[in-house]
């Protein structure tokens, strides 16, 4: 276990990654962390600040400069961001002016804090300048790889890792990083393991989820290093869920211990985000205006496999939007339209999902009516940025031409089974009893009607309420809505809860579907009394849905189509002609 942690400190870079997991160890170590690392202002050498007792007991302060790996004669004294000069600028700047009145009389241990080891070739330097410097109440110490390591085994992890089995499960993890799916599971097991403890307090949860976000981050790092990072991509959303679910009680508190569960919540929300960067931002957004390059991407002569991937995909680009808009929105209760979002990252995703969708035309066909969430989230998120909110009508238009191709021609239309075994040979007849028994219920359908009427041309709209009513009239066209039970359910990834809201009218206008789900939504608390809308972290609910398969519920994102439908009449830019395309760019 020490050697995978020992490689784990020695990838990390010194920024955001090694100086933001230090912090974390101190604090569960039991020192009290006074300075962290900032960006834009000038640290004098410091890296992390912190108060804790020696090995002699003692209390001092100890001060600590991060550097990156090994400690080479270049790292050392090459540069005027070696660690040398690090140090004399805490010597000559720091120590005399940044101590606070209340640590002046604590001795100083300055800190060499790097994730893997000194180098022979400068042994000897530094030695030699730290014996120097060795006067007044300052000592120095070597924080390298092996030593912060044995802290991780020892401390850290030793209250929860105890279990051989969670043990097993992590290194299992770890070793299978190039198989993602193997990856995934076991450290499913050890998440669920860590979670699963009852009667704990605020302190003890917290030390909970910094060791999810340790072994998260040892995972993330082996994979980066393997080139492969879908497995803690997966892991790190159920993370977030289950983390959620065991702190939901403290994010409305105030107390100290629940302020450092919120902290290091949001710590494992931004790990997350640095996942998302590594696997999406670098290996699929390159490369998403060049077409047929992310279906070639997927490596497989079946469609299926490039259809389930890309749709996947899309919703996962979506979520980060979500989460994009969400942050630059304040933390807003719910999820709002608005053609001023001062986001720039936000409106670089809304374009790069219109790249995605215009060079990769199989996400017109989805082949499952589980995908509606995918589909959902993406239609959700460009809705919310105001002038892309046609480009979601455009979506809806193109994927109700296709399904209904698709249906007409036996071809592979959205089946109501997302068995990969029975995706692969769908459809296994070309019967109409066999067909109507492939569309027993949709909660595609009636989503895309609702869209396709709200921000379509309006033909499209048509077009799906004449095909219900010829060829659907035996399919129950429902949505899902959260239920009293959906609070202690939804975030563990099981789907055997809420309720169906069941024949859900399909029409040209969309009016009847609109009254049927604002009468529904009105009369339910259901929806308001979920943890995450009523503390304003609704994307948490999108990303529940997408892990346990579930179709958003009418609640979230109802407002977005009555405000434009409100709207709408207002009058608008000539609509682009045709809808062939997937996702136009508004003009």
């Amino acid at each position: 276990m020490k050697l995978v942690f020992r490689q784990y400190l020695a990838s990390l870079k010194e920024r955001k990654e090694l100086d933001a997991v230090l912090p974390d160890l101190l604090s569960e170590l039991g020192y009290t962390v006074i300075s962290r690392p900032t960006i834009g202002t000038r640290q004098y050498g410091v890296d992390v600040a912190a108060v804790g007792r020696d090995a002699d007991g003692r209390r001092k302060l100890f001060l600590f400069s991060i550097k990156q790996g090994d400690l080479t004669r270049a790292d050392w004294d090459g540069s005027p961001q070696a660690l040398r000069s690090s140090i004399n600028d805490i010597l000559d700047v720091y120590i005399p002016t940044r101590v606070s009145e209340a640590n002046s009389k604590l001795e100083i241990v300055i800190c060499l804090c790097f994730g893997g080891e000194i180098q022979e070739a400068v042994r000897d330097n530094v030695t030699q300048f730290t014996r120097q410097q060795t006067k007044n109440g300052i000592s120095f110490a070597e924080w390298n790889g092996d030593y912060m390591a044995g802290l991780l085994v020892d401390g850290v992890l030793r209250e929860q890792l105890v279990d051989k089995s969670l043990c097993a499960s992590f290194q299992k993890a770890v070793a299978m990083v190039d198989e993602p799916q193997v990856a995934f599971e076991h450290f499913e097991r050890l998440l669920r393991g860590l979670c699963k403890v009852k009667g704990t307090n605020p302190r003890q949860r917290a030390t909970i989820l910094r060791q999810i976000y340790i072994c998260l981050w040892v995972q993330f790092v082996w994979a980066r290093d393997a080139g492969n990072v879908e497995g803690p991509y997966r892991a790190s959303e159920l993370a977030i869920l289950l983390a959620w679910n065991l702190i939901r009680a403290d994010i409305p508190k105030s107390t100290k211990a629940s302020e450092e569960v919120s902290f290091a919540f949001s710590e494992l929300v931004n790990l997350h985000f640095l996942i998302w960067d590594e696997l999406i931002g670098r290996k699929i957004l390159p490369f998403v205006d060049h077409e047929h390059a992310i279906s070639t991407a997927v490596a497989s002569s079946s469609p299926v496999d490039i259809n389930l991937k890309l749709f996947t995909l899309m919703g996962r680009m979506a979520m980060r939007g979500l989460w994009h808009l969400w942050f630059a929105n304040g933390g807003a209760k719910l999820p709002q339209a608005r053609a001023d979002w001062d986001c720039t990252e936000a409106l670089e995703l809304a374009q790069q999902i219109a790249q995605l969708g215009q060079n990769n035309p199989i996400l017109l066909t989805p082949i499952t009516d589980e995908q509606c969430v995918d589909i959902g989230v993406t239609l959700m998120f460009l809705t919310m940025m105001g002038p892309w909110c046609e480009a979601a009508g455009n979506y809806a238009d193109a994927i109700i031409k296709r399904t209904a191709y698709a249906f007409r021609s036996q071809g592979r239309y959205p089946t109501i089974y997302a068995d990969y075994r029975a995706l692969l040979v769908h459809p296994r007849e070309r019967t109409p009893e066999y067909r109507e028994g492939q569309t027993k219920g949709s909660s595609l359908y009636p989503l895309l009607s609702l869209w396709a009427s709200t921000f379509g041309e309006g033909e499209s709209a048509r077009f799906l309420a004449d095909f219900a009513e010829k060829n659907l009239g035996h399919c129950n066209m429902q949505f899902w809505l959260v239920g009293s039970d959906s609070e202690d359910l939804l975030y563990l990834g099981d789907h055997s809860h809420g309720a169906s809201l069941g024949s859900v009218p399909i029409t040209a206008d969309g009016d009847d579907a609109m009254r049927v789900l604002e009468s529904e939504c009105a009369r339910s608390t259901a929806f308001d009394n979920l943890s995450v809308i009523r503390f304003g972290h609704w994307p948490i609910l999108a990303m529940a849905c997408r892990q346990a398969r579930l179709p958003l519920p009418p609640n979230l994102w109802l407002d977005l189509l009555r405000q434009a439908r409100a709207q709408r009449d207002t009058p608008a830019a000539e609509p682009t002609s045709g809808s062939d395309a997937l996702i136009r760019e508004p003009k």
